[in-house]
């Protein structure tokens, strides 16, 4: 018996007729075309014949007569059309709830490297109902990056906050809060 180098393979059966598997004899391995189907020296993306091939059934670049979807104006497109506006789709109310927890927020800075989300919770639900409290962490060390933001369900609380605590030192540090602008998307 033959002993072969570590490493190397025993050459694939030969297909008669297959012209290409003549290059496969110097040790190179030959790969199967997916868009031919033919042993040779070239991938799929590099394929001579991907012109004569015929379309794969799965993919096409049309959407067949059935695929196409109803706007909610009755219409029939070939668009895509979010499901928020699709006919038959509920009214949301997800901006408006966002506009109205920006009204409410408040940008805390000049936190300590300490402070924590439980932290500034304490610290503001003494002025009334809280809904969010985050902190800015640093994604290395795990420490607070100086800044948070507060949610209160109520305006008014977040006023009395903003009255009271700008200017209150906390944990050593002078904090300053004020309203917070929205963020721009």
């Amino acid at each position: 018996m033959m002993k072969m180098p570590t490493g190397s393979k025993p050459e694939e059966t030969m297909v008669a007729g297959d012209p290409l598997a003549q290059l496969g004899k110097g040790g190179a391995v030959l790969m199967v075309c997916r868009t031919c189907g033919k042993k040779g020296d070239h991938w799929t993306s590099r394929c001579p014949y991907k012109d004569l091939a015929p379309q794969p059934e799965g993919f096409s670049d049309k959407p067949a007569a059935s695929e196409t979807t109803v706007a909610a104006s009755g219409t029939s497109k070939t668009a895509y059309v979010p499901p928020g506006l699709r006919a038959g789709a509920t009214e949301r109310i997800g901006s408006d709830m966002r506009r109205r927890n920006e009204e409410n927020s408040v940008r805390v800075t000049n936190l300590s490297e300490d402070t924590r989300e439980p932290d500034l919770l304490e610290l503001f639900r003494t002025f009334g109902a809280v809904s969010r409290v985050y902190v800015a962490l640093d994604q290395k060390t795990g420490m607070s990056r100086g800044f948070g933001f507060v949610n209160f369900v109520n305006k008014e609380d977040a006023e009395r906050a903003i009255n009271k605590l700008n200017g209150y030192g906390y944990d050593n540090l002078i904090l300053r809060v004020e309203w917070a602008t929205p963020r721009a998307n």
